[in-house]
């Protein structure tokens, strides 16, 4: 099954490319492949429209363990949008 079917089977959408804060340049790529392998780094919670989103904190007592556990997965898809963007098409990521 195409990755991008089942994430709309399970109601995740990807947000949208990387809006750095402003004020912010990033000094590196956000992914970035080079033959068969691809590379994420620098990848937080954002927001559908690409801008970084919170919480922001230590798990507790800052963030509850529910913020945090919705924070990770808001990060697993920017890394997928990430992969998406470097490579065109989530189905080129293989399992090993």
């Amino acid at each position: 099954m195409r990755i991008e079917a089942r994430l709309a089977e399970l109601g995740l959408t990807l947000p949208e490319p990387a809006q750095p804060v402003p004020g912010f340049a990033a000094s590196f790529d956000w992914a970035r492949s080079r033959g068969n392998r691809a590379y994420v780094a620098g990848h937080g919670a954002r927001g559908a429209d690409g801008m970084p989103a919170g919480p922001f904190g230590k798990v507790p007592p800052d963030v509850s363990v529910e913020a945090a556990t919705e924070a990770a997965r808001q990060t697993a898809l920017a890394i997928l949008a990430s992969l998406k963007q470097e490579l065109g098409d989530l189905d080129r990521i293989a399992a090993w």
